[in-house]
């Protein structure tokens, strides 16, 4: 059986564009163990929306844990390499090659997941947020992930996929925020983390002074 709370598992989390299995980082590592902390309890007929999971195997994951996965990626470049790790997992879930401000899904989800994805939406990153309340039932649960800078927003230039935005205190109210609770959300966790003393892990920490991610988990009233 695999189990995400074994580190050597959430160390194979990511794919290639060639399809061939990758280490990654321990950032995105710490970011899964969290989310699946917080679904782990959720009934197996759950739907859960995963946005941008570009070469992520947390979708696949989640399917082979019973739940009902549906993945938005608008980078045609990643919809085959979803189709392989599916594949290699034996598992199915819906890959949707679309932008997620104009994805029109059946059905409302339980769960939406942004696991540093929208940091690369620019200035759609706000109305991101709104749509994902949007598409959430009553009870579901949106997650966040992103990276933080306590002093000041930064952007991150000459990526191959566009400008990343840090996170300072004030885009995690105005950006993050107050489109959820807009649409109808409760912030039930807000938590910051940092690098170790080494430099080669990460840790929570007790608040947003030094850190360089923040977890944000809201719920649909």
């Amino acid at each position: 059986m695999i189990d995400l709370h074994i580190p050597a598992l959430m160390r194979k989390l990511g794919y290639s564009l060639s399809g061939k299995l990758l280490l990654s980082d321990a950032v995105r590592n710490f970011a899964y163990q969290w989310a699946w902390l917080v679904l782990r309890t959720l009934p197996k007929e759950s739907r859960i929306c995963d946005i941008g999971s570009r070469n992520s195997l947390f979708p696949a994951f989640l399917a082979w844990r019973g739940f009902k996965v549906d993945i938005v990626e608008k980078d045609n470049r990643f919809i085959d390499v979803q189709k392989r790790v599916a594949r290699s997992w034996n598992v199915r879930y819906g890959v949707h090659e679309a932008d997620f401000l104009i994805f029109d899904p059946p059905e409302k989800f339980n769960v939406i997941s942004s696991l540093f994805s929208l940091q690369h939406a620019g200035e759609n990153d706000l109305p991101a947020y709104s749509r994902a309340a949007s598409l959430l039932g009553p009870g579901g649960m949106f997650l966040s992930a992103c990276e933080y800078d306590d002093r000041a927003t930064r952007w991150h230039e000459g990526r191959d996929d566009g400008a990343m935005r840090i996170y300072g205190p004030h885009d995690i109210v105005s950006r993050m925020e107050t489109p959820l609770v807009s649409g109808g959300m409760d912030i039930v966790e807000r938590k910051y983390a940092g690098f170790t003393k080494s430099g080669k892990g990460i840790t929570w920490r007790k608040g947003p002074e030094g850190s360089a991610f923040f977890f944000l988990c809201a719920r649909k009233k």
